[in-house]
């Protein structure tokens, strides 16, 4: 009996010892739960706040990318304008340049009467050698006239007027275009063709008349200074010397005596490049 006192005694202590453990281990465990809970709240935050740290930065750095491009732009286009601009100045500067040497290449020369001779007799040797080949007649007999005024005589041809003779009225500098010369090809009566030198000379008033055959053409070749050749085609019994010439008035005005008819430009290819020729070499 005592024995069993002294079990039971033991059974109690023991039931009552664990019980103290197992509360002691619930109480453990539940602040070990509730620390680990605090922590991942903790973390949590620090997290988000790191997020959005990272998140304000990649802000700031695309603003400041954006802000640096735009001043990058802005740089380039103001230097680009600048490139433009000095482009456009230098431009400028080359077409004024090309003015200025335009206008000195068009600045008319006047030649004098020795050098106009020289160039119509050279011409006039290439035409007679054209003349034969083609069976014609050539004379330099292109243009004159009988008793007249004081005013200057005219062509009008497709590029303007060409001051035929030099009067100063209205004077050199009032034509773009000066006639050096001339030529005048026909179908010779006498039979001599080139330069036909057995032909009557002929006056102002017979004109062609005994000098080309019966209804044939004569071709007059008037060389202007502007390196083109001029013609003028008509009958003989229709052209004179002075066919397709006007005259200015004593004054220098435009007169009623205007030219007839205009010359064309001539389709003598022959005659064009051999006029630029013999011109070119006289220019200066």
């Amino acid at each position: 009996m005592k024995r069993l006192s002294i079990l039971l005694l033991i059974l109690f202590v023991g039931a009552c010892s664990n019980d103290e453990n197992a509360s002691n281990e619930a109480e453990t465990g539940e602040e070990s739960l509730d620390t680990e809970t605090v922590e991942s709240d903790e973390i949590s935050e620090l997290e988000k706040e790191n997020e959005s740290l990272k998140q304000e930065l990649a802000q700031k750095e695309k603003e400041e990318a954006k802000k640096a491009e735009s001043d990058s732009d802005g740089e380039n286009s103001s230097e680009s304008e600048e490139s433009v601009n000095e482009e456009e100045n230098e431009a400028t500067e080359d077409t004024d340049a090309e003015n200025e040497t335009a206008a000195e290449e068009n600045t008319l020369q006047e030649f004098t009467d020795a050098e106009k001779q020289e160039m119509n007799q050279l011409f006039y040797d290439w035409a007679v050698e054209r003349a034969e080949i083609g069976g014609m007649a050539v004379t330099e007999m292109y243009f004159t006239h009988g008793a007249a005024g004081y005013g200057d005589w005219y062509a009008v041809t497709p590029d303007g007027e060409v001051q035929a003779q030099d009067l100063d009225n209205p004077g050199f500098d009032h034509f773009d275009i000066h006639a050096i010369g001339g030529v005048a090809f026909y179908q010779p009566e006498s039979g001599d063709i080139g330069a036909d030198k057995n032909a009557p000379f002929p006056s102002t008033a017979e004109g062609y008349s005994r000098l080309a055959q019966p209804d044939t053409n004569v071709h007059k070749y008037m060389l202007a200074d502007n390196g083109v050749v001029y013609e003028l085609i008509g009958k003989k019994e229709n052209i004179s010397f002075s066919s397709g010439f006007g005259e200015y008035n004593d004054d220098g005005s435009r007169g009623e005596y205007v030219p007839d008819v205009a010359f064309e430009v001539s389709g003598d290819q022959d005659a064009q490049k051999e006029w630029q020729r013999i011109l070119g070499m006289y220019q200066k």
